[in-house]
């Protein structure tokens, strides 16, 4: 566990913790509340499902966040969308140089038999080999959310290519030890997590644990890096004002 946080007073800090590889994870942010999520040896896979806490129909859209920005591939100043056009999101901070992906989704129990081979409670007990559908079930479930709410991913700390114009391809590069990305609240938002290899991962079974810090940040300015991001960005944030208003 990183104790020495980068750039990060101590006494702003409200959790810190580790997911463990193979763990599911959940919280609810408030509104200005910055998370950051680290992978300490560089080897992390994590994928996450985000709403707005406060009405939870209104989600993550993957489509949306690529077709605004004109772009899937992630990186500091680029938000996160709902389907209704408010942020979800600002990524305001990432030493991963772009390890995000929008494209590849989850895994399941199949790819994960497929890709990694026998890996059954009956076979190994509690180190039996979880996927991401599983975890976000049982996660969900404690919100009195299941299957219907299942939305696309967000990975991090992998990134897929576009190789021939459509073909996805997992890149075999990895983010550095110590790597984070930071994510700044801009509504109530409730994160849920699942520390499992990528959907398009294959070898040994092994996730890497991955912590996670919550703190409080400071009030935005209209001088924020990401709010100018793009005028995308900035509408962005106007309809969050008008919901907020």
């Amino acid at each position: 566990m990183i104790t020495n946080h980068k750039n990060l007073h101590t006494d702003a800090i409200l959790l810190d913790e580790v997911i463990p590889g193979g763990a599911k994870w959940s919280k609810i942010l408030k509104r200005g509340q910055k998370i950051r999520i680290t992978t300490e040896d560089g080897l992390g896979s994590l994928s996450l499902m985000f709403y707005n806490a406060d009405n939870t129909a209104e989600r993550f859209n993957s489509a949306d966040t690529a077709k605004i920005q004109w772009n899937a591939f992630l990186t500091k100043g680029k938000v996160l969308y709902s389907e209704l056009g408010h942020i979800l999101f600002s990524i305001t901070e990432d030493t991963t140089e772009g390890m995000f992906d929008t494209l590849a989704g989850i895994n399941n129990p199949r790819l994960i038999h497929k890709n990694f081979g026998e890996g059954t409670f009956d076979a190994i007990r509690n180190r039996y080999y979880k996927s991401d559908r599983e975890n976000f079930l049982v996660e969900l479930g404690k919100y009195g959310m299941g299957k219907r709410d299942m939305i696309p991913c967000l990975n991090l700390f992998r990134k897929v290519d576009v190789k021939e114009g459509s073909k996805l391809v997992l890149s075999q590069k990895r983010a550095k030890p110590e790597s984070y990305v930071e994510l700044r609240a801009e509504m109530n938002i409730l994160l849920v997590a699942s520390n499992t290899p990528h959907s398009m991962e294959s070898g040994t079974y092994n996730p890497s644990p991955v912590q996670v810090t919550i703190y409080n940040a400071q009030a935005i300015t209209e001088d924020d890096f990401c709010m100018n991001y793009t005028p995308e960005a900035k509408r962005g944030f106007e309809n969050n004002k008008r919901y907020f208003a």
